[in-house]
Parts: structure tokens; C-alpha cells; sequence
């Protein structure tokens, strides 16, 4: 973890904790201890306060460095989160305009249909237009054949002449 320096640190306190071992004597009352053993026991307690002040220090240090760190790989997450961002925006905008093109050849074909539908329905209704009017033309002539037959008929009995 952290680069083995957790471990580092594990062996450090050891070897201070071995450094720093309170001997026997030092448990007694001070006022039974000759003025060597006081010294001694004075000297002991300032390494004691010097190793913890030591111990903080590195602490201290270790503290900055692996929030600085945190900071950075958090810096790191936001940038590739962020990159994720922009390429589902990039495929979702991709997404979106294939759907636009589904929907614009979906309409194209709808009209396709629709104009072949109308095709269809306009030469039916025009065949049917046609038949029409060749069956009231045919009856105009077949009128107009009458109405000749009748004028000559007319005149072929007065001997007068209409168009006079």
C-alpha cells in the first residue's frame, strides 16, 4: 500500500520502540533513585519526547504527501470522468442523428407509398373518367347521327332545306 511505505514506517517504529525500552529501575519512585539513575531516567524520558516528536514529524509528512496524493488522483478520476462525458455525449449525439435518419427515410418511404397509393387510386378514377367519356361521346354520336337522319328525313319530305 502506498508504495511500501507503510511497511517503511513499521520497521522505523520497531527499531525506536527497541531503541526505547523502559529498563526496570526507571518504574521506581524517584526519590529512591540515586542521582545517576535520575539523569539516566531524564535523559530516557527527553529520547521518549524526541522520538514522538520525531514519530509526529514523519507523520506530519506522510500526511501531506498522501493528500497531495489523493488531490492528484482526484484530479485524474475528474479527467478521465470527464473524458467518459464527452465521448457518451459524442455517441449519443451519433445515436440521435441515426435515429434522424431513420425517421426522415421512414417519412420518405410513408410518402413513397403514399404517392404509389395515389398513382394508383388517380389511374383508376381516370380509366373510370375515360370509359365515361367515351360511352357519352359515343351516345353524342350516336345523337348527332340521329338528329342528321332525322334532318334528311325531314327534308326529304318537305324538300326544305333547314341550314336555308
Amino acid at each position: 500500500m502506498m508504495g511500501g511505505n507503510e511497511l517503511i514506517m513499521k520497521k522505523e517504529k520497531n527499531k525506536l520502540e527497541e531503541e526505547l525500552v523502559r529498563e526496570d529501575w526507571m518504574n521506581k519512585p524517584e526519590n529512591e533513585m540515586t542521582e545517576d539513575e535520575k539523569t539516566r531516567l531524564r535523559e530516557f524520558e527527553q529520547r521518549v519526547k524526541d522520538s514522538i516528536e520525531k514519530q509526529k514529524k514523519q507523520w506530519e509528512v506522510n500526511l501531506k504527501r498522501v493528500k497531495a496524493e489523493i488531490v492528484e488522483i482526484k484530479a485524474k478520476f475528474e479527467e478521465s470522468l470527464l473524458s467518459l462525458y464527452k465521448k457518451r455525449i459524442f455517441f449519443d449525439a451519433r445515436i440521435y442523428e441515426q435515429e434522424l435518419y431513420i425517421v426522415r427515410l421512414t417519412s420518405f418511404l410513408h410518402d413513397v407509398k403514399a404517392t404509389k397509393e395515389n398513382v394508383i387510386t388517380f389511374a383508376d378514377e381516370n380509366e373510370v373518367s375515360q370509359k365515361k367519356f367515351e360511352e357519352k361521346r359515343n351516345f353524342l354520336h350516336i345523337c348527332i347521327d340521329k338528329q342528321n337522319e332525322f334532318d334528311s328525313k325531314i327534308k326529304s319530305d318537305s324538300g326544305i332545306s333547314l341550314q336555308e
